[in-house]
């Protein structure tokens, strides 16, 4: 049987606690919609299965605890441990819809100034608290762009352009 789903998105870590709760991370971070989703597949010998989620508990950003059903000791999680992770296609459109806050999705996209002058290719994202920062190759170093609701002008989906307000003298740094 064929399932629609995501690429992986992340790993199952170890199992976690006494119920069979498994600790998983993700490649692209878990935001708070994150709590929302109703089912995961785990590759489990190279074929998906899937999975109803019971609860989920976010740790950080890139990690969360979930508690799925039918994995109820910590033999059955440890036995997915090591194993990649994905979410089925619905549920991935949602939470990429509702995550309108999360600027993950700019990676690749090229970084223009406000004055159309091309910065570099957007390498990574860091969503701290209060501050979410692009890390953008300039020249030969990587550098940290501050990126929110006021320094973007423009996002252009069709060209993969991200045009954002720089300080000025932060690219010499």
């Amino acid at each position: 049987m064929k399932f629609d789903t995501t690429d992986k998105l992340g790993k199952v870590l170890k199992s976690h606690g006494k119920e069979g709760e498994l600790v998983i991370s993700a490649d692209k971070g878990l935001s708070e919609d994150f709590l929302k989703m109703e089912s995961i597949f785990i590759e489990i010998n190279g074929g998906l299965v899937p999975f109803f989620i019971e609860r989920i508990m976010l740790k950080s950003t890139q990690t969360g605890i979930l508690k799925l059903e039918d994995i109820n000791s910590i033999e059955e999680a440890n036995e997915l441990a090591g194993c990649s992770w994905c979410l089925p296609l619905k549920e991935w459109e949602k939470l990429k819809q509702s995550d309108t806050g999360s600027y993950e999705t700019l990676e690749g996209f090229t970084l223009v100034d406000q004055y159309d002058n091309e910065i570099g290719i957007i390498e990574g994202i860091l969503e701290i608290p209060s501050n979410t920062l692009l890390q953008v190759r300039y020249g030969d170093k990587l550098v940290e762009i501050p990126v929110n609701e006021e320094t973007i002008y423009e996002i252009n989906q069709e060209n993969r352009t991200v045009k954002n307000d720089i300080p000025e003298g932060l690219l010499e740094l």
